[in-house]
């Protein structure tokens, strides 16, 4: 059994690219919370306007996160990959939940995408720090 190495420059990623990483990260968090408090009740109407506008806020950031993965860690091709997917099945998922009123089937695809979005958003920032 091999024990992990610990992680050196080479294979630290930028701490800008961390930390978008992380703020967008929080955001899925977040937003799984503020959707928690507005789901089976009658009227929730103030969270689910902050879960609109924190949805807005974490497509923004996974979006410089993706733009700060091709700059500053272009070198690790799965993690670029990994962001860009990241940001775009955001983009996806804010659709489906801003077209979720007027069609409520979405709910049926936006609720499991977003367990797949905390899943992603919790394993990006492990991959960055693999070697």
């Amino acid at each position: 059994m091999t024990t992990p190495q610990p992680a050196t420059a080479a294979t630290r990623p930028h701490p800008a690219f961390s930390a978008l990483v992380g703020l967008t990260s929080l955001g899925v968090l977040l937003q799984g919370l503020w959707a928690g408090l507005f789901m089976g009740t009658d009227d929730g109407s103030t969270w689910v306007s902050v879960h609109q506008h924190g949805g807005e806020v974490t497509v923004v950031l996974a979006l410089l996160a993706t733009v700060a993965a091709v700059v500053l860690v272009r070198h690790r091709r799965a993690v670029v990959i990994a962001t860009a997917v990241l940001f775009l099945a955001l983009v996806v998922e804010y659709f489906l939940g801003y077209f979720a009123e007027d069609a409520r089937g979405n709910l049926v695809v936006h609720v499991p995408l977003a367990m797949l979005l905390m899943g992603l958003a919790v394993y990006l920032p492990v991959l960055a720090r693999r070697g």
